[in-house]
């Protein structure tokens, strides 16, 4: 079995964090980009990013599974039984002060892009469910009244009527 030093671990460390960043600001730009993509009905640029964003959550779960394997040999360097329990903001406070600083500035970083891409993901789907009325609303005004029309959603054909209320009845 081969023994990493903390200073190495740290080193990884702060590598994993780095590409967790940079993934963060990559999904942030797709969706964006997919908003624009929607707005510009591109269904083109549509399609491509969300290929694009399927390929970002398989590097995802990569380094999620590297930041997992270094947190697990952190936690048993620093004698915390539970890796879970080893958070940056604890390992801060068991490092030297240069390698304090930079898992800190990591960890300010992490949380200023999980919350612009919140906020990027919220306008997304905002966006989405605006299209989707506006959609409904062209159906209604297009189709007649009471008549099943075929339309398509995410499982398959759907019946879809036009003006029909809550509850829909066929005797």
């Amino acid at each position: 079995m081969i023994v990493r030093s903390t200073e190495s671990l740290i080193d990884e460390l702060l590598a994993v964090l780095d590409e967790e960043i940079e993934l963060l600001g990559q999904k942030q730009s797709q969706l964006a980009d997919l908003s624009e993509a929607l707005v510009s009905t591109d269904d083109a640029a549509t399609e491509t990013l969300i290929k694009l964003i399927e390929q970002t959550e398989y590097t995802q779960t990569r380094v999620d599974l590297k930041l997992q394997d270094v947190r697990k040999t952190l936690a048993g360097v620093f004698g915390y039984d539970d890796a879970r329990a080893l958070r940056l903001s604890v390992l801060v406070t068991e490092l030297p002060d240069a390698q304090a600083t930079a898992v800190n500035d990591r960890r300010e970083r992490l949380a200023q892009q999980v919350g612009t891409l919140r906020r990027q993901h919220l306008q997304t789907a905002m966006l989405l469910i605006e299209c989707s009325k506006v959609n409904r609303m062209m159906m209604e005004c297009l189709l007649p009244a009471g008549e099943a029309v075929t339309t398509y959603d995410a499982t398959g054909t759907n019946l879809w009527r036009n003006g029909v209320g809550l509850v829909d009845k066929e005797l």
